[in-house]
Protein backbone atom coordinates (compact mmCIF):
# COMPACT_ATOMS: atom_id res chain seq x y z
CA UNK A 1 0.00 0.00 0.00
CA UNK A 2 2.75 2.80 0.80
CA UNK A 3 4.02 1.94 -2.34
CA UNK A 4 1.19 3.24 -4.29
CA UNK A 5 1.01 6.37 -1.89
CA UNK A 6 4.77 7.06 -3.01
CA UNK A 7 4.20 6.84 -6.45
CA UNK A 8 0.87 9.01 -6.11
CA UNK A 9 2.66 11.52 -4.34
CA UNK A 10 6.03 11.80 -6.38
CA UNK A 11 4.38 11.36 -10.23
CA UNK A 12 2.95 14.38 -10.09
CA UNK A 13 5.86 16.81 -8.77
CA UNK A 14 7.94 15.11 -11.63
CA UNK A 15 5.58 15.79 -14.03
CA UNK A 16 6.14 19.12 -13.11
CA UNK A 17 9.71 19.62 -13.23
CA UNK A 18 11.64 20.83 -16.52
CA UNK A 19 13.22 17.69 -18.67
CA UNK A 20 16.30 16.30 -17.20
CA UNK A 21 17.66 15.16 -20.26
CA UNK A 22 17.63 16.06 -23.94
CA UNK A 23 16.16 12.09 -24.87
CA UNK A 24 17.31 12.97 -28.59
CA UNK A 25 20.72 12.93 -27.02
CA UNK A 26 22.44 9.53 -27.60
CA UNK A 27 23.55 7.52 -24.67
CA UNK A 28 27.02 5.46 -25.24
CA UNK A 29 27.65 2.92 -22.53
CA UNK A 30 31.46 2.42 -21.85
CA UNK A 31 32.95 0.31 -24.65
CA UNK A 32 33.75 -3.41 -23.95
CA UNK A 33 32.43 -2.95 -20.71
CA UNK A 34 33.44 -5.88 -17.78
CA UNK A 35 30.64 -5.78 -15.23
CA UNK A 36 32.78 -6.44 -12.74
CA UNK A 37 34.23 -2.88 -12.34
CA UNK A 38 30.84 -1.72 -10.91
CA UNK A 39 30.74 -4.68 -7.90
CA UNK A 40 31.38 -2.56 -4.66
CA UNK A 41 30.44 0.54 -1.81
CA UNK A 42 29.85 3.29 -3.46
CA UNK A 43 29.04 6.84 -2.31
CA UNK A 44 26.55 8.42 -4.55
CA UNK A 45 28.38 12.02 -4.96
CA UNK A 46 25.66 13.50 -7.61
CA UNK A 47 22.14 13.01 -8.86
CA UNK A 48 19.69 13.92 -11.09
CA UNK A 49 16.13 14.79 -10.21
CA UNK A 50 14.71 10.79 -9.43
CA UNK A 51 11.56 9.18 -8.36
CA UNK A 52 13.75 7.09 -6.35
CA UNK A 53 15.64 9.44 -4.77
CA UNK A 54 13.61 12.46 -3.46
CA UNK A 55 15.08 14.56 -0.52
CA UNK A 56 18.29 11.75 -0.10
CA UNK A 57 21.26 12.63 1.70
CA UNK A 58 24.26 10.52 2.31
CA UNK A 59 23.19 8.16 -0.05
CA UNK A 60 25.76 4.56 -0.46
CA UNK A 61 25.45 2.14 -3.35
CA UNK A 62 26.10 -1.51 -2.69
CA UNK A 63 26.09 -3.49 -5.91
CA UNK A 64 27.20 -7.45 -5.55
CA UNK A 65 27.33 -10.42 -7.58
CA UNK A 66 25.27 -12.97 -7.12
CA UNK A 67 25.24 -17.16 -8.03
CA UNK A 68 23.57 -16.95 -11.48
CA UNK A 69 24.90 -13.93 -14.19
CA UNK A 70 23.00 -11.16 -12.62
CA UNK A 71 23.88 -8.47 -9.76
CA UNK A 72 22.12 -7.18 -6.83
CA UNK A 73 21.96 -3.13 -6.25
CA UNK A 74 21.03 -1.66 -2.75
CA UNK A 75 20.31 1.73 -2.08
CA UNK A 76 20.40 3.45 1.41
CA UNK A 77 18.93 6.53 1.36
CA UNK A 78 18.28 8.61 4.34
CA UNK A 79 15.14 11.19 4.47
CA UNK A 80 15.36 14.87 5.03
CA UNK A 81 19.16 15.06 6.07
CA UNK A 82 21.80 12.43 7.10
CA UNK A 83 20.60 11.37 10.36
CA UNK A 84 16.94 11.23 8.87
CA UNK A 85 15.11 7.66 8.35
CA UNK A 86 16.59 5.41 6.28
CA UNK A 87 14.81 4.32 2.98
CA UNK A 88 16.65 0.84 1.58
CA UNK A 89 16.07 0.77 -2.62
CA UNK A 90 16.61 -2.82 -3.42
CA UNK A 91 16.66 -4.18 -6.80
CA UNK A 92 18.54 -7.08 -9.30
CA UNK A 93 20.89 -5.88 -12.31
CA UNK A 94 20.58 -7.47 -15.27
CA UNK A 95 23.23 -6.62 -17.92
CA UNK A 96 21.56 -6.53 -21.34
CA UNK A 97 24.92 -5.49 -23.74
CA UNK A 98 27.80 -4.40 -22.14
CA UNK A 99 27.52 -1.66 -19.48
CA UNK A 100 24.10 -1.67 -20.43
CA UNK A 101 22.00 -3.17 -17.62
CA UNK A 102 18.53 -3.61 -17.06
CA UNK A 103 17.26 -2.59 -13.04
CA UNK A 104 14.08 -4.60 -11.28
CA UNK A 105 13.21 -3.04 -8.00
CA UNK A 106 12.33 -5.74 -5.60
CA UNK A 107 9.67 -3.24 -4.01
CA UNK A 108 8.64 -1.18 -6.51
CA UNK A 109 7.79 -3.84 -9.71
CA UNK A 110 5.01 -1.55 -10.78
CA UNK A 111 7.73 0.66 -11.81
CA UNK A 112 8.77 -2.36 -14.15
CA UNK A 113 12.53 -2.42 -15.50
CA UNK A 114 14.92 0.62 -15.43
CA UNK A 115 17.82 0.35 -17.98
CA UNK A 116 20.89 1.49 -16.87
CA UNK A 117 23.72 2.81 -19.10
CA UNK A 118 27.48 3.07 -18.12
CA UNK A 119 28.54 6.38 -19.54
CA UNK A 120 31.92 6.96 -18.26
CA UNK A 121 34.00 5.36 -14.92
CA UNK A 122 37.30 6.32 -13.79
CA UNK A 123 40.68 4.25 -15.20
CA UNK A 124 41.25 3.00 -11.48
CA UNK A 125 37.06 2.02 -11.00
CA UNK A 126 36.83 4.35 -8.03
CA UNK A 127 34.09 6.84 -10.30
CA UNK A 128 31.33 6.16 -12.51
CA UNK A 129 28.46 8.46 -14.41
CA UNK A 130 25.05 6.43 -14.90
CA UNK A 131 22.35 7.39 -16.66
CA UNK A 132 19.31 5.92 -18.31
CA UNK A 133 17.70 6.49 -22.22
CA UNK A 134 14.56 8.00 -20.38
CA UNK A 135 15.91 10.12 -17.92
CA UNK A 136 14.73 8.33 -14.66
CA UNK A 137 17.79 8.58 -13.20
CA UNK A 138 21.33 10.36 -13.41
CA UNK A 139 24.06 9.17 -11.17
CA UNK A 140 27.62 10.00 -10.04
CA UNK A 141 28.91 7.29 -8.04
CA UNK A 142 32.22 7.14 -6.25
CA UNK A 143 34.18 4.91 -3.95
CA UNK A 144 34.93 7.68 -1.38
CA UNK A 145 32.68 9.70 0.09
CA UNK A 146 34.35 13.13 -1.06
CA UNK A 147 36.13 12.61 -3.99
CA UNK A 148 38.59 14.89 -6.16
CA UNK A 149 36.02 17.75 -7.55
CA UNK A 150 37.92 17.67 -10.80
CA UNK A 151 36.93 13.48 -11.25
CA UNK A 152 33.33 14.63 -10.18
CA UNK A 153 33.26 17.23 -13.28
CA UNK A 154 34.49 14.85 -15.69
CA UNK A 155 31.57 12.66 -14.44
CA UNK A 156 29.21 15.18 -14.75
CA UNK A 157 30.85 16.19 -18.14
CA UNK A 158 29.50 12.33 -19.05
CA UNK A 159 25.96 13.06 -17.94
CA UNK A 160 25.99 16.21 -19.82
CA UNK A 161 27.48 14.46 -23.20
CA UNK A 162 24.19 12.12 -22.69
CA UNK A 163 21.68 15.00 -22.81
CA UNK A 164 21.65 15.69 -19.17
CA UNK A 165 20.81 19.75 -18.20
CA UNK A 166 23.95 20.74 -16.54
CA UNK A 167 21.81 22.37 -13.96
CA UNK A 168 19.49 19.06 -13.05
CA UNK A 169 23.00 17.08 -11.70
CA UNK A 170 23.14 18.35 -8.18
CA UNK A 171 25.46 17.02 -5.52
CA UNK A 172 24.60 14.84 -2.95
CA UNK A 173 25.90 15.56 0.66
CA UNK A 174 27.65 13.30 2.67
CA UNK A 175 29.17 12.85 6.05
CA UNK A 176 32.34 14.49 7.06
Amino acid sequence: MWRIFLLTALVPTLALAAPVRDLTAPMIAVAQYDKARLVGHWFEVAQTPSILEQDCHGVTVDVATRDDSRSTLKIACHKSSLDGPLLPIEGVLAETDPGIYQLRLVHLLELGNLQMVVLWQSDDDGMAAIGAPLAEIGWVWSKTAHPDPRLIETARQSLISAGYRPTAIRPVEQAP
